[in-house]
Formats: C-alpha cells, sequence, structure tokens
C-alpha cells in the first residue's frame, strides 16, 4: 500500500571497522518509502530532569534491522519531526498478500547530526515536508 507511504530517512550502520587502530562504525543514509505514525510518549528521569520521550511505529516494504550484539550491527535510525529515532523490534509481516515490515522507533537522545538532505533539519517528518518549506 504505496498510497500511505512517503519518503524517510533510514540510516544504515555497517560493520564496524579498524581504521588506524580505533574503532569506527560506517554508515549510509537511504531514502525509503514508510508509513511512520506516532505512538505515545514516555517520560524518563535523567539526573537532568525529566524527558519526554517519543515512540514511533513504522511500516515499510524493505528490511528494518534492529540492534543484533553477536552480529555487531548497530540498530537502524529514522530522521522523523527534526530527529533521529531508532529501531528497537522489527519483524516481517508475511502472512498477508501486503507483505511488510513493521518496526517500533524510539527517541535518541544523542545529539548526532541530521542526514546530509535534510534542509536546516527543519523539524518536519519525511522529505516531501523539508522539500516544501524552501
Amino acid at each position: 500500500m504505496n498510497f500511505l507511504k512517503r519518503p524517510y530517512y533510514l540510516r544504515r550502520y555497517l560493520q564496524p571497522q579498524i581504521i588506524r587502530g580505533y574503532s569506527s562504525i560506517p554508515y549510509e543514509d537511504l531514502t525509503l518509502p514508510m508509513d511512520v505514525q506516532t505512538l505515545s510518549d514516555e517520560v524518563i528521569t535523567t539526573p537532568d530532569g525529566s524527558k519526554s520521550i517519543q515512540r514511533l511505529k513504522v511500516f515499510c516494504d524493505h528490511k528494518i534491522l534492529a540492534e543484533d550484539e553477536h552480529n555487531q550491527q548497530k540498530a537502524d535510525r529514522v530522521w522523523f519531526q527534526g530527529k533521529w529515532f531508532t529501531c528497537r523490534s522489527s519483524r516481517f509481516s508475511g502472512n498477508t498478500p501486503l507483505r511488510h515490515w513493521t518496526a517500533e522507533f524510539v527517541e535518541c537522545l544523542d545529539a548526532e547530526p541530521g542526514p546530509e538532505g535534510a534542509k536546516g533539519n527543519t523539524g518536519k517528518g519525511g522529505m516531501q515536508e523539508e522539500a516544501g518549506n524552501k
């Protein structure tokens, strides 16, 4: 059902590499059609105070990777409303004619920069919204 999907940035991390004696995790930013839906917010308490953490549910025709320590795979991230969200769980739903991946994402607390193509990190969602703000 592509009519519900819009293009969003997905950051896919590759296998760790040792470069000049330091571990590095390269990544690639992909543009994939996804249906991104907001879920409930969760309040967590940190030493700096309370923070509201947003959760997302994502539907995609392409595989979405959750963290896998055994295979040294860092979880995929999706760029939504000017923030990165990391994949907590992902499963393939192949029992219907609309075969797709369903994933749950949680807002990242780190301040990793946005994707190259995100104009000014406007706080908007997918690429279509950002293109309309030029």
